[in-house]
């Protein structure tokens, strides 16, 4: 069986050649660990799982995933059985170890087990494609499930799979009509257990018996009562009496089963090494896509499109997103009504300023960009009615971050700090998203900084965003634009305000001429902070 078989690789893709990013801060910076959670129950045995692994800057790995992600989110009986299956998975892999260790009566009755989930496993998956194949309608359409269905029945027809079920069938038939067994214990002189042994091994389970049935025992032909009531082992025992029954318990099963199941353990063997590894390979994909996917049917069912962006090749730098949103305030269901934008890059404008009133969605806007970008690049489906977009790079964010995470630095000089960092890595296939940047110093020295900045950005040749207030920045744009060696064409995007006298924001990012306001003063009103109030308000003490 192929073992190099994957589920978010085409054929022949090895992941060593994945396509990595340059850094994966922008995980966390934008909140996609709380969009797409992976499964990493430690007491279930699931090895560390983070989303670095799972990202791509390959358009052939993205295009590939998000057909199978298409599939999935199509077929809710496939999704659920991709779901059921990661336990049943960890659970065959656990056969590894079993069948590593010694042998026992115990650990080859745990591999007969593990063998059967494996069965369940395998029917899961090929009961669910036969169903989905008697409606040609509807059937799969990506290549890499195509090819998933048919390494599945592969594995169900096969003769090797058929003797295994035919084996495991009369493994049942030979133990599993034990029920009971009788043990006979002989006593010291003090009445200590001395010998254990067993008398006789019970189709039947026993009974606690009352003095009534202990009367009457010989209509009881259909069940075997005890004469004292049952205990739960290990409640009600003398330390010896535990152990000697658990001797006796053990020789026993030893004795009854250890030929057959000798004989059985072979074919277990031989069995899992040539099966179940593809399996136990594709567990992290399955893993990856069920969070992948229960992230986009989570927001479909809160009412919100997620759709299949189209995939373009690296060099061509294209995002064009129709009716993007910000997916986190959808999912907290911060906001009544989570609002919409257009953003798109092209010759005249690859980096934007981004400005506008104070609470107008700005961040907001910037943030739902980046997500976009990033859910993209992980081969999901994206926020948005439409999209078309290349893989960048990399993605980089600067912004705000508490006092405490600046080490002994001033704010602005860990700002600067942490900007350099990026810088020295930016190349034109990146995005930068920069929110309220040198906003720690005054707008004189704010100003000058982020001048520079954004000079070296249209030189870097990269795309992104910069929301800011320092409005001095938007007269400069045609002296960036026009700096020698430019490749970043610098332009704006304005917040806009629905009414401007009662200072009711929109929320809407518009491409557009500034005007040069942020409107602070009706929030700043909103909260008495105008000096009518405040004297107001001494004069009423």
């Amino acid at each position: 069986m192929d073992t190099e078989f994957r589920l978010l690789y085409p054929n022949g893709y090895k992941e060593s050649d994945q396509a990595r990013m340059k850094s994966y801060d922008f995980i966390t910076s934008l909140q996609i660990d709380d969009m797409v959670v992976l499964q990493n129950d430690r007491y279930r045995g699931y090895s560390e799982l983070t989303l670095e692994k799972f990202f791509s800057t390959d358009p052939e790995v993205l295009e590939y995933r998000q057909a199978i992600v298409e599939d999935l989110v199509k077929h809710p009986k496939l999704y659920q059985a991709f779901c059921s299956s990661v336990s049943e998975i960890q659970n065959v892999s656990e056969l590894r170890r079993v069948l590593s260790s010694d042998f026992s009566v115990d650990s080859a009755l745990s591999a007969v087990r593990y063998l059967e989930m494996y069965e369940e496993l395998v029917d899961l998956f090929a009961n669910v494609f036969s169903e989905i194949e008697k409606n040609p309608g509807a059937d799969i359409a990506s290549e890499g499930m195509k090819n998933f269905r048919e390494l599945v029945y592969s594995v169900a027809k096969s003769e090797e799979y058929l003797n295994l079920k035919r084996e495991m069938e009369a493994t049942g038939k030979n133990f599993g009509y034990l029920k009971s067994v009788t043990i006979g214990i002989n006593l010291d002189d003090n009445l200590r257990p001395k010998e254990a042994g067993i008398i006789s091994v019970n189709e039947k389970e026993f009974s606690a018996g009352s003095i009534i049935d202990k009367l009457m025992k010989h209509r009881l032909t259909d069940r075997q009562v005890m004469m004292t009531p049952l205990y739960p082992l290990q409640k009600g025992l003398h330390g010896e009496e535990q152990k000697a029954i658990n001797y006796a318990m053990g020789s026993a099963l030893q004795t009854i089963f250890e030929k057959p199941l000798r004989s059985f353990e072979p074919m277990i063997q031989n069995y899992y090494k040539a099966n179940t590894a593809v399996f136990a390979a594709l567990l992290d994909d399955i893993r990856f896509l069920t969070a992948g996917v229960k992230f986009i049917l989570d927001m479909q069912a809160k009412g919100f499109e997620m759709c299949r962006p189209q995939i373009c090749p690296v060099k061509d730098r294209v995002c064009e997103l129709e009716q993007v949103y910000n997916p986190m305030l959808a999912m907290r269901g911060v906001e009544k009504t989570v609002v919409s934008n257009r953003f798109e890059l092209d010759e005249n404008g690859r980096f934007y300023l981004v400005t506008g009133p104070n609470h107008g969605g700005k961040s907001i806007f910037a943030y739902s960009i980046g997500m976009a970008q990033a859910l993209c690049q992980l081969g999901l489906f994206v926020p948005a009615h439409q999209a078309k977009m290349s893989p960048v790079t990399g993605i980089f964010t600067h912004f705000p971050v508490s006092d405490e995470n600046n080490y002994g630095k001033g704010r602005l000089e860990s700002e600067c700090a942490r900007l350099s960092e990026i810088l020295k890595q930016l190349s034109d296939t990146d995005m930068l998203l920069m929110d309220e940047s040198f906003s720690s110093t005054s707008g004189l020295e704010a100003g000058y900084i982020a001048s520079e900045v954004l000079t070296g950005i249209g030189v870097i040749g990269c795309c992104g965003l910069f929301v800011t207030h320092i409005h001095d920045l938007l007269m400069k744009v045609q002296e960036y634009n026009s700096y020698p060696g430019n490749r970043s064409k610098i332009d704006n995007l304005v917040a806009q305000m629905d009414n401007v006298a009662q200072g009711v924001r929109s929320y809407r990012i518009s491409r557009t001429t500034p005007d040069g306001l942020s409107y602070a003063r009706d929030i700043a009103a909103r909260y008495g902070l105008n000096l009518e109030e405040i004297c107001g308000n001494k004069e009423g003490k």
